[in-house]
């Protein structure tokens, strides 16, 4: 196995294993990498729906999406993101990861970890970014950091009730309805969590799912959500990943956020298998 970072910032590719047949000492290694580098990349993975599941298992309990009309047919783990069509349908979601976000942060225990492995990838376009949270946080002044202590930002899968976001244009016409149906109640989390497993803080909002901070009054807490959201997506906390056929990638979303960036010219296929890993309520 070899493990070689992929920028300075984040990220690392994992080659020579095959993750559907590890023993626990390289696992032991592969879930230090991660802690380390946050992303990894595995290369070159043979992973039918079974697999992938096995393999996300052992980072812990597997939750299921809000949107259960993208998961794979055989297995309700998996989400199909897909800007394919089957008799004028897409088979899965083909906006996923259009603003930066943490996966399932308008939860009460959002995601640990999020797999995505690589099934049809365009020649043009279809890229994700990841951007450090650790780092952002690291970077603030000292008298931010006080001013964020003890403040908590409500999180909401809706995005009627979020100004920052667009509506897809394939869920304009049922959009409130669907939204209405599917979303949650809202979650309310710290601005700044402590990662369980490192003990780092790490800036926890995105533009996806915050849509307030409970302690300040609206105005005001509006502005410092558009200070702290400029702040994160710095290019210098960013590692762009351009996907190879056959790519595994797993990322923490305790302390990244992350975007997919889109760009796939018409007739061109990104087709993703993606499971997500129960993790813990922040704190």
């Amino acid at each position: 196995m070899q493990i070689n970072p992929l920028s300075d910032v984040l990220g690392a590719e994992v080659i020579g294993i095959d993750v559907g047949n590890l023993d626990e000492v390289t696992f032991d290694k592969v879930h230090e990498a991660f802690l380390e580098h946050h992303v990894l990349v595995f290369r070159d993975q043979n992973l039918p729906p079974e697999r992938q599941v096995a393999f996300a298992q052992r980072f812990g309990e597997l939750d299921v999406h809000i949107q259960k009309d993208n998961k794979h047919s055989g297995h309700e783990a998996i989400q199909v993101l897909s800007n394919k069509k089957v008799n004028g349908e897409y088979i899965g979601s083909p906006s996923a990861g259009d603003a930066w976000h943490s996966d399932l942060s308008y939860t009460d225990i959002p995601t640990l970890c999020t797999m995505l492995y690589a099934m049809e990838i365009p020649e043009v376009g279809g890229d994700t970014e990841w951007s450090n949270m650790y780092r952002a946080y690291d970077t603030l002044s000292e008298e931010m950091k006080q001013r964020l202590d003890g403040l908590h930002a409500r999180h909401t899968f809706n995005r009627f009730r979020n100004p920052r976001v667009e509506v897809p244009e394939i869920y304009k016409g049922i959009g409130k309805e669907r939204y209405a149906d599917i979303a949650p109640p809202d979650a309310v989390h710290p601005l700044v969590r402590t990662h369980p497993e490192t003990g780092r803080k790490a800036l926890y909002l995105s533009e996806r799912f915050t849509i307030g901070i409970e302690e300040l009054e609206e105005e005001e807490g509006q502005a410092l959500m558009d200070e702290l959201i400029a702040h994160q997506k710095q290019r210098d906390f960013i590692y762009r990943h351009k996907w190879s056929l056959h790519d595994l990638t797993i990322w923490d979303n305790r302390c990244l956020i992350h975007l997919a960036c889109g760009g796939v010219p018409e007739g061109q296929i990104r087709h993703m298998h993606r499971v997500i890993v129960r993790g813990d309520k922040p704190y």
